[in-house]
Parts: C-alpha cells; sequence; structure tokens
C-alpha cells in the first residue's frame, strides 16, 4: 500500500499557475489529459504515456478522487479537475510541471519595421 503523500500549497499554486497557461480549453477527455501530460513528460526528458493509461485512471477513480468515469459516466473533465490530477500525477512522479518551448524551424522570423529595407 502507498503513503500518501502530501503536496505543499505552495507548490499547487505554482503549478496552478503554469497549468493555467497550458489548459486553455473548458473541458478535456482522457485522451486530451495524455496529450498535456505528454508535453509535460517531453520538456523533462521523459518518455510519453500511452493515452489507454488516462482511460484507466479515470475508470479506477484516479482522475477525480473516488469517481468512477466509465461506461455510462463517461463523461469530460473540468480544466480544474485537470489541473488537480496533473499535479497529483507530477508530484507523485517526481516530475516538474513545465513546457519544452522550441523554436519551430518553419515560423517566419519577425522583423521591426526599422529593419526591413525596401529594394
Amino acid at each position: 500500500m502507498t503513503a500518501k503523500i502530501e503536496i505543499d500549497e505552495q507548490v499547487v499554486a505554482g503549478y496552478r499557475t503554469v497549468l493555467q497557461d497550458a489548459l486553455t480549453e473548458g473541458t478535456y477527455t482522457s485522451y486530451g489529459i495524455s496529450a498535456v501530460l505528454n508535453k509535460i513528460l517531453v520538456a523533462n526528458g521523459a518518455d510519453k504515456i500511452r493515452p489507454q493509461m488516462m482511460y484507466n485512471y479515470a475508470r479506477n477513480g484516479l482522475i477525480v478522487k473516488g469517481e468512477k468515469i466509465f461506461g455510462a459516466s463517461l463523461r469530460d473533465f473540468t480544466a480544474i479537475e485537470v489541473t488537480e490530477f496533473l499535479i497529483r500525477y507530477c508530484v507523485r512522479n517526481g516530475i516538474v510541471i513545465k513546457f519544452d518551448v522550441t523554436e519551430n524551424p518553419d515560423q517566419l522570423a519577425l522583423f521591426e519595421v526599422d529593419q526591413v529595407t525596401a529594394e
């Protein structure tokens, strides 16, 4: 049996701020949760998880504490529920909640108007 992990309220508040910018949708499916979690895992240099794991977590009442969500009770998750789950998951597994901000080589560069010369 695993011991209950206490999460410092300051850590929770900090991670809520980070996740608030990343969780832009109102609701998320189990697949959507796995997509966000995989971005966090990749930013930490860890392997991605299979989306099926989130469906299993929902079925076992791990995404929303104590609420088993499957079959007839299958529903989307609110951004608040996703935030709380991601914080619990990451703290329990020693993962820092961060997102990799990489530059896309296909993105056009932005220039100041005075830098562009007309020929």
